[in-house]
């Protein structure tokens, strides 16, 4: 009994004896105090958040379905299952009294839904509505009277659930998906994604200390029980341990580890959910796999770039693979984010999620040739100029940063004030098309804003892709908000919004040179191959399907006429022009 993906979420009873994991596979399992594991429970889709009762009897799974469970802690036995909600459950917290269980959703369900219990077995359900994005953090105060949230609207924000009210906004500079409230009750704790944990006064709204240790976005925040420690996770991967007197680091711990959510005290250890499938423990600093069940583990791919045929992917464990060969050409210490193969072949640039960047040849050794701590949090977007005299990254600190061919970093350019999430190269223009979390797209040459582009409803710009056929150059957006757009690429005029076809958030794009074909991966799972009429230039589409849960991070249209796509599953599907399934690597 294990899972077969990634831990995305743990908790802890002392009373229960149990620690509970949650992962990408839909399970839940429950560990004994020596980690064996004691039952297991599987959903029909990811697991989100996990989470004790104060009475360690009931556990709360919040599932990627829209629902959320309640469970028996000694059987794993459902008791309830509260919902839908109107998008992914992301995060589950039960009042002290357990009487209240609050669920937080993703972009599409902005309100905060607070079941309350009736009698013994019945419940009713209201909302706190005001958040304008997704909703990632939720935590109450020790009385169970007020409630703090954090959401994709850079605030926190202090809710009092007797009156209904809202109390305070917590304004941040970036967006904020982490916080915890003290069990003493004194202060609040927000991650953000600019690198920085705040600690707030909950009465007054305001700022007391900043944590600045982390040099990527803070993801994951928590107290211990006695409210002596502090758990941080940040996209550098590292958890830092705090003494919340000194608000100084009192341990760390580094390594490829699912940080989001999944880490809590057990006593004076740190248990992790990790990229191994299994809980690790951390003792004096050293991290131990505590289950010897074997593992058949999937290692997730995150990106892909395709070049006469060659596949290279970038994956969840930090190994970049050449996939025609079966070699590894280096390794990351972390999540790899981006991969791009220089246009004569012979270097591959990948960068992860604490910002390095290696730059690996092509040839027999697979030896790095340079690497690069100055990516400015993680890198999530790596392009070459046609010519391969350079390339650019873009970073989580909202930079642009142009490098020679040897990874020597030539010039840095602040772009946008929130994470770069993906960069595109324009031949028609000759200059960079990027898109961000801010939910807008903008045209740079040579450091200079060329354009600046948004839509009202524009969430989150997950990736960009360029056609340029004919110099009559569209660039095509995959977002947040479900949807795939056209942008003139000289004016950064929105041309068109397609047809719905994903269900969940759009992740990557990729469109052929003369615009007519256009492929997209989804965190629904799924991937589609978008055609336009000639005759009457609309759209249609058709499911790629293959990959599944948990989604389709990356896909590519090879020069070689095929299409490819790269899930989480760990595979790589390769299909034709017609959308028929060609070959699985």
């Amino acid at each position: 009994m294990a899972h077969r993906s990634p831990i995305t979420c743990v908790d802890h009873h002392s009373g229960a004896g149990l620690t509970v994991t949650g992962g990408y596979d839909g399970r839940v399992i429950a560990w004994s105090s020596v980690f064996t594991p004691v039952w297991e429970t599987a959903f029909d889709d990811l697991v989100n958040d996990v989470r004790f009762d104060a009475g360690g009897g009931q556990i709360a799974v919040a599932v990627a379905d829209g629902h959320a469970f309640v469970l028996d802690s000694r059987t794993g036995a459902r008791f309830e299952r509260l919902g839908p909600h109107g998008d992914d459950v992301n995060a589950v917290r039960w009042s002290p009294d357990g009487r209240r269980l609050v669920c937080v959703m993703d972009h599409l369900d902005t309100a905060i839904r607070l079941w309350e219990r009736v009698g013994d077995t019945g419940w009713r359900d209201s909302a706190l509505e005001g958040h304008e994005h997704g909703v990632f953090g939720a935590a109450f105060d020790p009385t169970g009277r007020y409630l703090a949230t954090v959401a994709e609207d850079a605030s926190a924000r202090i809710w009092d659930l007797e009156r209904r009210r809202l109390l305070h906004v917590l304004e941040h500079p970036g967006d904020p998906e982490a916080l915890d409230w003290s069990p003493s009750g004194d202060v609040i704790v927000t991650g953000c994604d600019d690198g920085i944990a705040r600690v707030w006064n909950p009465l007054t709204g305001s700022l007391v200390h900043e944590l600045t240790d982390a040099s990527a976005a803070v993801r994951f925040l928590r107290f211990d029980a006695a409210g002596d420690r502090l758990l941080a996770g940040a996209y550098d991967a590292t958890l830092r341990v705090y003494d919340c007197r000194s608000w100084r680091v009192v341990d760390q711990y580094q390594g490829a580890f699912q940080w989001e959510r999944a880490a809590c005290f057990v006593g004076a250890e740190v248990v992790v959910g990790s990229f191994s499938a299994v809980p690790m423990v951390h003792f004096a600093g050293r991290a131990v796999g505590v289950s010897s069940d074997p593992v058949a583990l999937t290692h997730g791919i995150n990106t892909l770039s395709v070049r006469d045929g060659e596949c290279i992917v970038g994956r969840d464990d930090g190994a970049v693979v050449d996939l025609a060969r079966g070699d590894v050409l280096t390794r990351h210490d972390t999540i790899v984010n981006t991969v791009s193969v220089s246009p004569d072949g012979r270097t591959v640039v990948s960068g992860d999620y604490r910002g390095v960047l290696h730059l690996t040849p092509r040839g027999d050794s697979g030896a790095m040739v340079a690497s690069s701590a100055d990516g400015g949090g993680p890198i999530n977007s790596v392009v070459w100029d046609p010519n391969g005299t350079r390339f650019f990254t873009g970073g989580y600190d909202g930079m642009i940063r142009q490098w020679s061919p040897e990874g020597r970093c030539m010039a840095r350019w602040q772009a946008h004030q929130a994470p770069i999430k993906s960069l595109a190269w324009s031949t028609t223009t000759q200059a960079l098309i990027v898109g961000s979390s801010d939910g807008s797209l903008s045209s740079w040459l040579d450091g200079q804003e060329r354009w600046r582009a948004r839509h009202d409803e524009l969430v989150l710009v997950n990736a960009v892709a360029v056609a340029d056929d004919d110099g009559a150059g569209v660039v095509v957006t995959a977002s947040r908000d479900l949807l795939v757009r056209r942008w003139d690429v000289v004016t950064g005029r929105l041309l068109e919004t397609l047809p719905h076809g994903h269900i969940k958030s759009v992740k990557a794009v990729s469109v052929s040179p003369g615009g007519d074909r256009i492929v997209t991966g989804s965190y629904d799972g799924s991937a589609l191959l978008w055609v336009r009429d000639a005759a009457d230039l609309r759209w249609s589409w058709e499911p790629l399907r293959h990959h599944g849960k948990p989604g389709v991070p990356a896909v590519a249209l090879g020069t070689d006429g095929s299409i490819y796509t790269a899930g989480w599953d760990g595979t790589v599907a390769i299909w034709t022009l017609t959308g028929e399934l060609a070959d699985v690597l």
